[in-house]
């Protein structure tokens, strides 16, 4: 199968917009990523629009940490775009298996500062930073990917639109971004943090068991420091992180580059001192091994003469039993089967085995009036409250003379699930 002049050579990934193929160009002889309009969704203009304006952003961009795009061109009534094949994993891979060490994080994250400091500077903002939209080719270089939702700040162009994927995404969502306000570079600079954080610490800032808990975490609370339990950390680290993370865009850096700078100056700082976490480790693990080594040799010693000898004398066979036997008087409780606690781990982690179980959410969008549909079926109009059952459903929103908001939402918890969106109207100059 082709798409213009590119041939089809396997499918690699899909998006909430589209399909991500892996072509060849026969052109100039070269593997390329060929990111196909989804023909499973209602494509209507405004979503044409959408897309295009995807290859219009990042085809302004040319950095060594951001994906390039070579073409864009419509084939077998849709659309595509042909970007630089990029061989790596997803960020979020590497993550998952916290493999990196502290100083290789940060040297990935100022890359990313950099990346987002040009982008910024032409006046893109590109508003789901995550791991999954970074990919990792190994010795600490990283591209930045996936524009798909990117506010195109164009002079000429005042009202943009707005849509995302929110499975997946709230957990790195800025405090403006949730409650539906505009956003700036700042946003982005905010999720980098979010995602500097998860590195160092090895969880995120901001957790909850459904949509409404981890809104309220990244509006209203303030995460633990990541030097309060970790001596590896140091001071300077933890502030810039936690000013990274500040709920007022005001008081976070105001830049990438700024970003990017505070982190450099820390690393050199460190290396100075000479407590960098991953020399730290390495110098304290020699002691460690030494100590281990003498409490072996002590503990053979030590069994080497305390070990019955032939003819010694042996405890009563009674009062070996009676000394074995372990005490359990001071428990009266009984120990549940594994069995039982495996099944009830079962019940709560797969919602689906539970077909009756409900969850409101409440939907309100600016303007109100807008359509509501979830998996394709018109449900009435904002506002309005959903019952729906828990899992995955796919939710969009349209309004005449407006661009359509589409998601795919999880519902894990019986909770009410807050939902704002703002719709913005059709620029035809755009």
């Amino acid at each position: 199968m082709k798409f213009g002049r590119y041939e089809i050579i396997s499918e690699l990934g899909k998006g909430a917009m589209g399909i991500v193929h892996l072509a060849y160009d026969p052109q100039i002889d070269r593997q390329v990523a060929l990111k196909v309009l989804r023909k499973d969704k209602d494509i209507s203009d405004e979503f044409v629009l959408r897309f295009l304006k995807e290859a219009k952003a990042i085809g302004r961009l040319s950095h060594a940490n951001i994906v390039t795009v070579y073409d864009v061109g419509q084939d077998h009534d849709t659309i595509y775009i042909t970007m630089e094949f990029l061989e790596g994993d997803p960020f979020d891979k590497v993550v998952s298996k916290g493999g990196l060490g502290h100083e290789e994080a940060i040297n990935i994250i100022i890359q990313l500062a950099g990346a987002l400091d040009y982008a910024h500077q032409k006046g893109i903002v590109h508003r789901d930073i995550k791991p999954s939209n970074i990919i990792f080719s190994g010795q600490e270089s990283v591209k930045l990917t996936d524009f798909g939702i990117a506010r195109f700040e164009d002079s000429s162009a005042s009202l943009q639109t707005q849509a995302g994927e929110i499975l997946g995404t709230p957990a790195y969502m800025s405090p403006e971004q949730v409650n539906g306000q505009t956003v700036d570079g700042r946003s982005d600079l905010f999720s980098l943090g979010v995602i500097l954080y998860e590195l160092i610490v090895g969880a995120k800032p901001f957790q909850g068991n459904n949509l409404a808990a981890i809104f309220n975490a990244i509006i209203s609370q303030e995460p633990e420091p990541p030097d309060k339990n970790n001596p590896f950390v140091s001071k300077k680290l933890s502030n810039i992180i936690m000013q990274s993370l500040a709920k007022e865009p005001g008081r976070r850096f105001q830049t990438g580059s700024e970003m990017a700078a505070a982190l450099k100056e820390c690393l050199q700082d460190t290396r100075m001192a000479g407590q960098m976490p991953n020399q730290q480790k390495k110098k304290s693990a020699n002691p460690l091994f030494f100590m281990i080594l003498v409490l072996v040799i002590g503990l053979l010693v030590g069994g080497y003469y305390l070990w019955p000898k032939p003819g010694q004398h042996k405890l009563p066979e009674k009062q070996m039993q009676a000394s074995s036997l372990p005490d359990h008087s001071a428990s009266s409780t009984p120990v549940p089967k594994p069995a039982q606690t495996q099944a009830s781990s079962e019940i709560i982690t797969k919602p689906e085995a539970l077909p009756n179980v409900f969850a409101t959410i409440k939907i309100n969008s600016v303007p109100d009036n807008a359509s509501i549909y979830v998996d394709k079926d018109l449900k009435g109009k904002t506002p309005m409250d959903l019952k729906l059952p828990i899992g995955i459903h796919e939710l969009r929103l349209s309004l005449p003379e407006h661009f359509e908001w589409q998601a795919q939402v999880q519902l894990s918890e019986k909770d009410d699930v807050p939902l704002f969106i703002q719709l913005f109207p059709i620029n035809q100059n755009l």
